[in-house]
């Protein structure tokens, strides 16, 4: 079932991307595209509206939050003056479509997190995590114009993919060194102030910490989470829409640490993540995420 749910979502962001591109010179497509967003928002609405009526209140909050993150981002006045922190183009039809589906994800992940106190044990497998991380690579490549508007060469580059090199490695070892920082005072601060969300998390988490608890299967499961995540969020995203959008995405997407304490963990890591974007590049920031979860996992599973 995942791997029908990955390739649709890879399916979709190639068909959103083919659909902007071509909204781009086709009015007719461009017509067609806000009929589409007014669609989205309306039932989005009318959703929520039913969800709530029959008592459906995590629906109901997801479709709020989606419906009003697409909507916004449609809205001109708005672009422009995102358009002042960010660099994106407040015409462009390509544009608008991706902060709409950011905004759309945020808000829809953002209500799920809200009421994630009941979320079943995250189990994962390894070749799940391949295809995934095969998949965010893909969706990274096609939203950034690969191969219709970049080459090879330029995609890497707009990326952030460069070599590595000793300036990179010690970028990334520092910044290990700061996630584990900052993940160690948000967890001290969990298990003191929310002891009931922290154990709950732990058991959540349980499986994934036992299947990959030797040291092999640790950095294997970091290296793929890293590239895939880094590449996608970091490399695509962050450089498009700007560090404080990415980041919330990020943290929301993350849905196993509910709305606690430790979801502000995550969103402090992403930050750290998102500045070794700007100045080391993502590569540097493939090697920080592989090493800082392979070691998470393993003093984990040496805790149990």
């Amino acid at each position: 079932m995942w791997l029908i749910e990955l390739a649709a979502i890879v399916l979709l962001g190639a068909s959103a991307r083919a659909i902007g591109e071509a909204a781009a010179y086709s009015r007719w497509v461009r017509a067609v595209v806000h009929l589409m967003i007014a669609a989205f928002a309306l039932l989005s609405l009318v959703l929520a509206i039913v969800a709530t009526t029959v008592g459906e209140r995590a629906l109901a909050i997801r479709a709020i939050g989606a419906g009003l993150g697409v909507g916004l981002a449609w809205l001109g006045g708005y672009r422009r003056f995102l358009a002042r922190w960010v660099p994106i183009d407040p015409g462009s039809i390509l544009d608008a479509m991706g902060l709409a589906a950011l905004q759309g994800a945020i808000g829809f992940f953002g209500g799920a997190l809200l009421v994630s106190e009941t979320l079943p044990p995250f189990e994962v497998k390894a070749e799940q995590l391949a295809v995934q991380a095969v998949a965010e690579v893909f969706l990274a490549f096609i939203w950034i114009g690969f191969p219709t508007r970049r080459n090879w060469r330029e995609a890497l580059e707009r990326l952030g993919l460069r070599g590595i090199d000793r300036r990179v490695v010690a970028a990334s070892i520092v910044f290990t060194l700061a996630l584990f920082a900052v993940s160690g005072v948000t967890s001290l601060a969990a298990s003191t102030l929310q002891p009931g969300v922290v154990e709950r998390i732990e058991e959540r988490l349980l499986p994934l910490t036992t299947a990959f608890a030797s040291p092999v299967a640790a950095f294997a499961l970091g290296l793929l989470a890293g590239t895939g995540e880094e590449i996608l969020f970091r490399g695509a995203i962050q450089p498009r829409y700007g560090l404080l959008l990415t980041t919330l995405l990020f943290t929301v997407l993350h849905i196993q640490y509910e709305f606690s304490i430790v979801s502000l963990g995550v969103f402090g890591l992403a930050i750290l993540l998102g500045l070794e974007r700007r100045w080391f590049g993502t590569t540097a920031c493939i090697l920080t995420h592989a090493l800082y979860d392979a070691l998470a996992i393993l003093v984990q599973a040496s805790l149990r």
